[in-house]
């Protein structure tokens, strides 16, 4: 049988003969040191696995928010803002038309999201509603406008949603990159 050729010990990087061709440590000191640190890694695993599933629903609804809010920007990226029109400003934001208190259905539609102009249309007119329903009209038509106004289902997320909603929103991130 060949002798396996000479190896760097995954511990402490000394090299080595092996004795046999799986062998990743130089000795006993080594086996056990490296077998801590794995038992290490797997528990830190372990551990945010756990802290991610006692986070609340709203940190991932926030996680979810960003992504969409990232994606709405960046699709309407050439477009000025829905209420006011301007293109002048560098403060973007994704404005809803019918607000996520109002509407959670509605929270993550794209219909109901647009790119608006933060710190005047969003902040100080609060949306600036009277003037972001005829653009909305404009862009998207009056029939999917008095959808939005009329559904008034309520809908309550679950995590496997806000979690398979942000991969497809970063794919879509991606796809516009």
């Amino acid at each position: 049988m060949k002798k396996p050729r000479p190896k760097k010990c995954k511990f402490c990087k000394e090299t080595y003969q092996p004795d046999r061709p799986l062998t990743e440590v130089c000795g006993v000191k080594c086996a056990i040191a490296l077998a801590g640190v794995k038992r290490q890694k797997k528990q830190k695993k372990e551990d945010k696995l756990r802290l991610e599933e006692l986070r609340p629903l709203s940190h991932w609804l926030n996680l979810t928010q960003g992504v969409f809010n990232e994606y709405i920007r960046l699709r309407d990226d050439r477009e000025p803002c829905i209420s006011c029109g301007t293109m002048v400003t560098n403060e973007w934001c994704a404005g809803h038309y019918r607000t996520r208190g109002a509407a959670s259905q509605h929270r993550f539609s794209e219909f109901n999201c647009h790119k608006q102009c933060n710190r005047y249309c969003n902040m100080e007119l609060s949306g600036n509603i009277i003037n972001y329903r005829p653009r909305l009209i404009d862009k998207i038509g009056l029939a999917e406008v008095e959808a939005l106004e009329n559904d008034n289902s309520t809908k309550r997320w679950t995590r496997e949603e806000l979690d398979e909603l942000r991969k497809v929103y970063r794919a879509k991130i991606k796809g516009m990159l």
